[in-house]
């Protein structure tokens, strides 16, 4: 008997309705991969700080994990705005460990908002966003495994990024998403020594000197106190 009402209880919950969540303030954490367009980066930055500095440059642009902090708000399920934080870090149990750190602002259209049932367990959002990016660290290795001396490169400057999100909600609390995301870098300093940047180890850069980073992340986000649609 109590097998039954057990089994009969986590029935019932599983077929109760779940909405996602309407306003209110929102928290994600997002882990995945990042892929840079090092070679266009290199070419287009190559004519002001000659060759080998770009290709240092490229080599420390390294693809790999990334991960994402972002913290937001939801207008009335239509719009959100949000503070984001984004690092992809490189080498970090060696001499030559750095990281790409993108932070920004970033708004949310929730386009299904209007259009498909308020009580639906799945949503998509289309992101926008414009921030600061930096990336540094301690250099790179030769053949044999050893930091090349004087090899700490790095660059600052605008970033845009574009992007969306698919979203299930196990419950309105929380929601499981993936976010593919485009981001567009636009250099203002090129770094000739990272830890020295602001001491006269860096060029300044001109024109369009860009290149982007591709990023596919998991999410997890929790929702505070979401107010009904």
């Amino acid at each position: 008997m109590r097998r039954f009402a057990l089994a009969a209880a986590l029935l019932a919950a599983a077929a109760a309705p779940r909405a996602r969540a309407g306003e209110g303030v929102y928290l994600t954490i997002d882990a995945g991969y990042g892929l840079f367009s090092k070679d266009d980066f290199r070419n287009k930055i190559a004519p002001q700080v000659g060759a080998a500095n770009a290709t240092l440059l490229a080599t420390q642009m390294s693809d790999g994990a990334a991960f994402g902090l972002h913290l937001g708000y939801n207008i009335a399920g239509h719009v959100g705005f949000e503070g984001s934080l984004s690092v992809l870090p490189r080498d970090v149990f060696k001499e030559t460990r750095g990281a790409l750190g993108i932070g920004g602002l970033d708004v949310r259209w929730f386009p299904l908002q209007g259009w498909v049932r308020p009580g639906r367990v799945f949503d998509v959002s289309l992101i926008a966003g414009i921030g600061y990016a930096i990336l540094g660290g301690g250099g790179v290795t030769d053949a044999s495994g050893n930091k090349v001396a004087n090899s700490s490169r790095g660059f600052d400057g605008t970033a845009v990024n574009v992007g969306g999100t698919v979203e299930l909600y196990p419950a309105k609390w929380v929601s499981l998403g993936v976010t593919p995301r485009m981001t567009y870098f636009d250099p203002l300093r090129y770094f000739t020594d990272f830890d020295k940047r602001d001491q006269g180890g860096q060029i300044p850069l001109t024109g369009h000197t860009g290149g982007s980073l591709f990023t596919i992340l998991a999410s997890v986000t929790f929702h505070f106190a979401p107010q009904p649609d």
